[in-house]
């Protein structure tokens, strides 16, 4: 519809609401013949408006598309007025302006509760972090429960109590292949580290080749698949967006930043978090 069209339209709904609101002497009869024309009106604005807008399609989220898929976590450091959420720090490359997020305290969790208010039986996320010092993926946590440190990295759970929906494993180094790694397909015994909620429903990468150094490894974030170096990378393989499909609920997703040393020593930062819920 033309600028002609439109304006015509609203000038004349307006012209017969004064019209209405401003006759005193007016009729029943002719009030409703007014009220008819109004509603006439509305009628034809309303189907131009519809006509000009595209069909909502929805997105395409972990190979399901809709247009019911609901954000529920966000967090996205590269955007300058960007914060952390509350509870989490920001860490900071003076050199590259990169900011992220990380723990708030030493030798645990760091907990981040994101409200869902709506029912949902899909979770599709992803997450970019950055290794800071001598992170060491499941060591020396097998037989934790799922309410204590059992994973250097964050750990994204649902309800009260918590459920597991994914972890994000942060190993020592790339070709370390004992405990401190990330667990390989290669060497199941890697795999006897792997608490069992957690089961296969991990990704675990490492920004470091060979040692470790207590530095933050900005170069190569996590999760993402890239700068792998070593062959037998699990990493390499498994990474992205991740999906769990659970049962209708309406539980909040709760993201906990963890490590079982103090951040002097290990911790992993990130600076881009999103969770979506159908």
């Amino acid at each position: 519809m033309n600028s002609t069209k439109w304006n015509w339209i609203l000038l004349t709904i307006l012209a017969t609401q004064f019209k209405l609101t401003s006759t005193a002497d007016t009729q029943c009869c002719e009030v409703r013949q007014q009220l008819e024309e109004i509603h006439s009106l509305v009628d034809q604005l309303l189907e131009s408006v519809t006509s000009n807008c595209p069909e909502e399609e929805g997105i395409t989220l972990c190979h399901i598309t809709s247009s019911d898929w609901r954000r529920v976590a966000y967090i996205n450091m590269t955007d300058p007025e960007a914060e952390c959420p509350s509870g989490l720090n920001e860490i900071s490359n003076s050199n590259t302006g990169q900011r992220a997020c990380g723990r708030s305290v030493d030798t645990e969790c760091s907990p981040v509760i994101f409200p869902v208010n709506t029912t949902y039986s899909h979770v599709c996320g992803i997450a970019r972090g950055y290794q800071y010092g001598a992170m060491e993926g499941f060591q020396g946590l097998t037989g934790k429960t799922i309410d204590h440190t059992y994973v250097d990295g964050p750990s994204i759970t649902r309800g009260s109590p918590r459920q597991h929906l994914w972890t994000l494993v942060v190993g020592a180094t790339e070709y370390l292949t004992y405990t401190q790694a990330c667990p390989r397909d290669q060497d199941p015994f890697t795999f006897n580290f792997v608490n069992d909620f957690v089961g296969d429903y991990f990704y675990c990468e490492t920004g470091f080749a060979t040692s470790t150094s207590y530095v933050t490894v900005w170069s190569d974030p996590l999760w993402d698949g890239a700068g792998c170096v070593a062959d037998t990378a699990h990493s390499c393989d498994r990474h992205g967006w991740f999906h769990r499909e659970i049962e209708p609920t309406q539980d909040d997703i709760e993201v906990r930043w963890c490590s079982d040393q103090p951040r002097s020593n290990e911790d992993v930062y990130t600076d881009l978090l999103e969770i979506w819920v159908l």
